[in-house]
């Protein structure tokens, strides 16, 4: 069964796949000051909804960057 998506798991997977792009990446991991945390509108807190959002575009920088790297 999968842990739910809230805010400490989903923390624990961002720093899991920023530390996968440091040490394999270190020239992603400099860009990923570029990857901004779009936050709510509505709300003044990150919310799960936010987060889960940013782990999906760091996760899509990542493979897009490893394939990109396969093809040269």
């Amino acid at each position: 069964m999968r842990p739910p998506d809230n805010l400490q798991n989903l923390t624990r997977k961002i720093f899991k796949v920023t530390g996968k792009i440091q040490s394999s990446h270190p020239e992603l991991y400099f860009l990923l000051n570029e990857t901004p945390l779009f936050m709510s509108i509505n709300h003044e807190d990150i919310t799960v909804q936010d987060l889960k959002q940013y782990l999906s575009s760091i996760r899509m920088q990542l493979v897009t960057f490893e394939k990109e790297k396969i093809k040269k």
